[in-house]
C-alpha cells in the first residue's frame, strides 16, 4: 500500500521500503520448511551471481574502482532482496489481501499525484527541500505504468469490469497528464504488445525474447549509431530536446564501448569514461552520469560478457511468460508489464539505480502475487493455492 505514495513524495526511498519488504521476505522464505526453488529461480540466481562476480571483478580494470566496488556492494543487496520477493511471491498466506492493498495504494498515489499538480508540490515540500519540478513525479508515472494492466485485469478475473476500466481510464489519464514522455510512450508499447500476447501468446513470448535478446547483443551496432541517420537527430529535437540528446549520448557510448569491447570500463563507471563531461550544446555533456540505455550501459562498463548475461537473464523471464499457466488475459497484462520495463530499460533510467532496481524487483513480487490470486479465481476451489509461476515447491512426503 505503501509504495504509490511513496514514490509520489520520496521516489528514492523505494529502495529503503523494498529492502525492509525483502528482510520480511527473505525470513518468510528461510523459514518455510520443505521448500525447494524451481529450476527458473537458481538459474536467476546463477546469472545475477555471475553478472555480480564480473561487476565486482571489473573494478581491478575501471576508471573509477571504488566506485565499482561500492556499486558491487549495493547490487548484491538489491539482487538478494529481489531473489527473496521473488521466493516468497508463492508463500504468502494471504494474497488476495496483499493485491487489494496494493489497489489501495493504487488510488491513494493518484490522489496525491492531484494533489501534487495543484498545489505544485505541496505534499513532497513536507519531506525534501527541493524545489517543485513537474519531472520529479517521473519515478510515480512510469511505476503506473508497470501495474496498471496487471491489477485491472486481476479485477476483470474477479468479477469487477466496472471498477478495472475505472481503474486503467484513471490511471492512464494520470499517466498522460504528468510530464514523463518515457511512461506514456511505453505504456503505449506494452498495450500494443499486451493485446498480441492475448491472441497467441507462445509465439509472441518466444519473439519477444529472440528480438530483446538481439536488441541487447546488437545495441553497440544499432542504438549507437541511430544519430547518424539523416535527420533523425533534428526530428528528435523537434520533438524534445532530451530526445535529440539522448541519440547524442549513445552514439558517444558506443565508440567508447569500441575502445573497450570485451571487459568495459568497470561497473558504474560510466560517469567517469574520460570525455564524458565535455560539453556539446549549452548545458548538454556526452555522457551524464549513465548513457539511460540498459543495453549501451552493459556494454559499455561490463562488455560483451556482461552484455551477455544480461540478455540471458531478459531471456529467462520471456521463456517463463511464454510457458506460464496463468489465466490468458493476466499473462497477456503481465507480458505488458515486461514489455514496459524492458523498453523503460532501454530509454530511459540508469541500470544501476536502487530506486529503479527496487521498482522493477516489487514489481515482479506483486505481479507473481496477483497472478496466483487470478490463478485460483480461474480454478475454482482452490483457495489461497497457488496456479502458474511458482518459483518455490513444497517436497511431499507419503
Amino acid at each position: 500500500m505503501l509504495i504509490f505514495p511513496l514514490l509520489v513524495v520520496l521516489p528514492r526511498g523505494i529502495a529503503a521500503l523494498v529492502s525492509a519488504a525483502g528482510l520480511c521476505a527473505a525470513g518468510l522464505v528461510l523459514s518455510a520448511s520443505g521448500m525447494r526453488l524451481t529450476r527458473i529461480l537458481l538459474v536467476a540466481a546463477m546469472l545475477l551471481g555471475c553478472l555480480l562476480a564480473w561487476g565486482t571483478a571489473s573494478a581491478l580494470w575501471s576508471v573509477d574502482p571504488v566506485r565499482s566496488l561500492v556499486v558491487a556492494a549495493r547490487l548484491a543487496g538489491l539482487f538478494a532482496v529481489g531473489l527473496a520477493l521473488a521466493a516468497s511471491a508463492g508463500l504468502i498466506a494471504a494474497p488476495r489481501r496483499l493485491a487489494f492493498l496494493l489497489l489501495i495504494g493504487m488510488a491513494f498515489g493518484i490522489a496525491m499525484v492531484a494533489i501534487e499538480l495543484a498545489t505544485a508540490g505541496g505534499l513532497s515540500v513536507l519531506v525534501s527541500n527541493r524545489a517543485y519540478r513537474p519531472t520529479q513525479l517521473n519515478q510515480v508515472s512510469i511505476s503506473f505504468a508497470l501495474l496498471v494492466l496487471p491489477a485491472s485485469a486481476l479485477l476483470i478475473s474477479l468479477g469487477q469490469a466496472i471498477f478495472a476500466t475505472l481503474l486503467a481510464a484513471v490511471t492512464a489519464v494520470t499517466v498522460y497528464a504528468l510530464a514523463g514522455t518515457a511512461a506514456k510512450a511505453v505504456l503505449l508499447a506494452g498495450l500494443a504488445v499486451g493485446l498480441l500476447l492475448y491472441r497467441a501468446r507462445p509465439v509472441v513470448a518466444r519473439v519477444a525474447l529472440a528480438i530483446s535478446m538481439v536488441a541487447i547483443i546488437a545495441a553497440p551496432l544499432t542504438f549507437a549509431r541511430l544519430e547518424r541517420l539523416p535527420g533523425l537527430g533534428e526530428t528528435a529535437d523537434g520533438f524534445k530536446i532530451s530526445a535529440g540528446h539522448r541519440l547524442l549520448i549513445w552514439s558517444f557510448a558506443g565508440d567508447r564501448i569500441a575502445e573497450r569491447p570485451l571487459t568495459g570500463w568497470g561497473l558504474d563507471a560510466s560517469r567517469a569514461i574520460p570525455g564524458g563531461d565535455d560539453p556539446i550544446r549549452p548545458g548538454e555533456t556526452w555522457m551524464p552520469l549513465h548513457p539511460h540505455n540498459a543495453a549501451l550501459q552493459v556494454w559499455l562498463e561490463l562488455g560483451a560478457p556482461g552484455a551477455v548475461l544480461f540478455a540471458l537473464l531478459v531471456a529467462l523471464v520471456w521463456g517463463a511468460l511464454a510457458r506460464v499457466e496463468w489465466p490468458p488475459l493476466f499473462a497477456a497484462a503481465a507480458g505488458a508489464t515486461l514489455t514496459i520495463a524492458f523498453v523503460g530499460c532501454c530509454a530511459t533510467y540508469g541500470m544501476w539505480q536502487e530506486w529503479w532496481l527496487g521498482t522493477l524487483s516489487f514489481s515482479l513480487f506483486l505481479v507473481l502475487v496477483m497472478g496466483r490470486v487470478a490463478g485460483c479465481q480461474a480454478v475454482p476451489g482452490k483457495a489461497g493455492g497457488s496456479r502458474g509461476l511458482s518459483l518455490v515447491r513444497r517436497r511431499t512426503t507419503k
